[in-house]
């Protein structure tokens, strides 16, 4: 899980450390008129924010690989696109989802 974690918090990294390029992306999901506003901060105290990082990270992936190639920075998304790497994503993805929701009912 550790790589797919690091990819993912580098991605949100490059799009959230920077004030010009996060506002970038911001205008950008306003104008392909996205469900959502803005990428989730992953926080190493607490675990269960991955689950939901990750699940808003898989709902941006197209956006945030549309945006990339927009800049002329396909480099920073070449994981969104390597379906071996998506299929890891996706597992844990739901798996982190998952595990959310049994700790919410407990």
């Amino acid at each position: 899980m550790k790589p797919v974690l690091d990819v993912v918090v580098k991605l949100i990294t490059t799009i959230r450390s920077r004030g010009l390029t996060h506002r970038q992306f911001l205008d950008f999901l306003q104008s392909v008129q996205s469900e959502y506003s803005d990428v989730l901060y992953h926080t190493k105290v607490r675990w269960l924010s991955a689950g939901c990082v990750f699940e808003r990270v898989w709902q941006l992936k197209d956006d945030i690989v549309s945006f990339f190639h927009e800049k002329q920075c396909p480099e920073e998304c070449e994981m969104l696109e390597d379906t071996e790497w998506l299929s890891d994503f996706a597992f844990f993805t739901d798996l982190l989802c998952h595990m959310n929701n049994l700790n919410v009912k407990m």
